[in-house]
């Protein structure tokens, strides 16, 4: 668990490609932890890569570690990835990530939630985002949530 004085040494800053590795490290182990519900042989390590294609990214950094991620699709203002290495998720990298996007891109802005990911769909109700719709991808079911 990180300790209070690196909760305070956050940044974020734009994708630069020695990033790499690391988000697609961050990338395939969160989905492996977060997606129970998946067979997990189905996440690759090279998904990061054709997941974000053409997405502005942005990377959060405590002290000298990259430890998380969001990439958001800019002509809808639509959150595609957001994730955070586990060791870091309670120390507010997450609700900066969001509060960046939300200052750097018009609302409203959008994200899909699946429905068996109760932690994050819990993060975002508790951030102001809104449930405004429901669908079905191959991950399955999620809900549309809008924040304004």
């Amino acid at each position: 668990m990180p300790s209070a004085s690196l909760k305070t040494s956050l940044s974020i800053r734009s994708f630069i490609e020695a990033d790499r590795k690391r988000l697609k490290e961050i990338y395939l182990l969160c989905r492996v932890q977060t997606f129970y519900w998946c067979d997990s042989e189905q996440f690759r390590f090279d998904d990061f890569d054709n997941h974000t294609e053409d997405e502005d990214i942005f990377v959060a950094i405590s002290g000298c570690d990259v430890v998380g991620f969001v990439a958001v699709w800019p002509p809808d203002s639509f959150i595609h990835h957001l994730y955070v290495d586990a060791a870091y998720r309670a120390g507010g990298m997450g609700k900066a990530l969001l509060a960046m996007v939300a200052e750097k891109y018009p609302a409203p802005l959008k994200l899909k939630c699946l429905v068996k990911n109760e932690l994050a769909f819990s993060f975002y109700q508790s951030k102001g985002w809104q449930v405004i719709g429901e669908g079905s991808d191959d991950l399955g079911d999620y809900y549309l949530m809008e924040y304004r």
